[in-house]
């Protein structure tokens, strides 16, 4: 399948491009929470710069299969590949990827150069080297490569993206707004620039247009599970909380084990419905998945107290 965006060749099963991260088809139930389709995703996101959520999702993977050994098993076979062909830059660009996704920023760093430096117009490559700046927490030594990157392609949305990305960490809020914004103009229909959008505008106290960017993106991408959070919680301060609690239970209902969506529906549960076995229910999920969450075990002990002093 061809990516609409950056029209690079994709296998037809793919619902993410592997090059630019955009959603190639609808969502498919035969598809979802299986292996093929967190491995696909998890590459989307290394793509996108995601890669705490792309790490999640190679988890996910070794959950489902320990013997699949994504990514390690893919280092191996890319370095092998620039061994024999030292030329290939997507090889060089996929294992920078990769060397990322496991945190070994010295690798990724030298397999981005390498890319750039074999093709200057390897725009992927400069913002990876960009992201890396970031995670070694250099901010300033980034903005230059992608304002380089965002001026050589003026009809693009993603170095206005990854630039916003850096101002934010800077927290040049009302620079990265008017990126974030001027690339919404570009391509209104991307998920990732309205979940950027929407945790800027969380930033920056604005919760209701926060909230109307996170639906959108959820309109956009319905798998994504951590904005649908984002967009509860912001719902529940918005005292919407019918709404809030509907995104809860969809969010449980797609993955019965996060343990941070169970701990919101306890406490709006019975602050809001004053649903005290509810409430408890969900806590006490949340405290098996998570036993270490001081706040689960506070807010669980309080409750069981007062259901305690409830008349028999």
């Amino acid at each position: 399948m061809t990516c609409p965006r950056c029209q690079t060749g994709n296998p037809d099963e793919h619902r993410f491009c592997a090059q630019c991260g955009v959603r190639l088809i609808e969502h498919g139930g035969a598809l979802a929470g299986s292996l093929r389709e967190r491995l696909h995703q998890g590459l989307a996101l290394l793509v996108e710069g995601e890669w705490g959520r792309a790490r999640e999702q190679f988890r996910r993977c070794l959950e489902l299969d320990p013997g699949h050994g994504a990514p390690s098993r893919a280092r191996d076979h890319l370095r092998r590949a620039v061994e024999l062909d030292p030329e290939l830059v997507n090889a060089w660009l996929l294992l920078g990827l990769v060397a990322a996704s496991e945190e070994d920023y010295a690798e990724a760093e030298e397999c981005m150069s390498r890319a750039a430096l074999l093709e200057p117009n390897a725009h992927l490559a400069r913002a990876r080297l960009a992201d890396l700046a970031n995670a070694r927490g250099d901010l300033e030594a980034a903005l230059p490569e992608l304002r380089r990157w965002a001026d050589g392609q003026p009809d693009e949305s993603a170095p206005l993206l990854h630039l916003a990305n850096a101002l934010t960490g800077l927290e040049e809020w009302a620079e990265a707004a008017r990126v974030l914004d001027r690339a919404l103009e570009l391509e209104p229909e991307s998920a990732a620039l309205h979940r950027r959008r929407g945790d800027l505008c969380r930033r920056t106290g604005e919760r209701e247009r926060a909230e109307r960017h996170f639906a959108t993106a959820l309109e956009l991408d319905p798998d994504d599970d951590e904005t649908r959070l984002k967009r509860a919680l912001l719902l529940a301060d918005l005292t919407r909380v019918d709404e809030a609690l509907s995104e809860l239970d969809e969010v449980v209902h797609r993955d019965s084990e996060n343990a941070v969506a169970l701990y919101h529906r306890g406490l709006l549960r019975y602050v809001e419905r004053d649903d005290l076995d509810g409430a408890l229910d969900d806590l006490d999920r949340a405290a098996v998945l998570d036993p270490e969450d001081p706040s689960v075990r506070l807010i669980r002990q309080e409750l069981l107290l007062e259901r305690e002093d409830l008349p028999r």
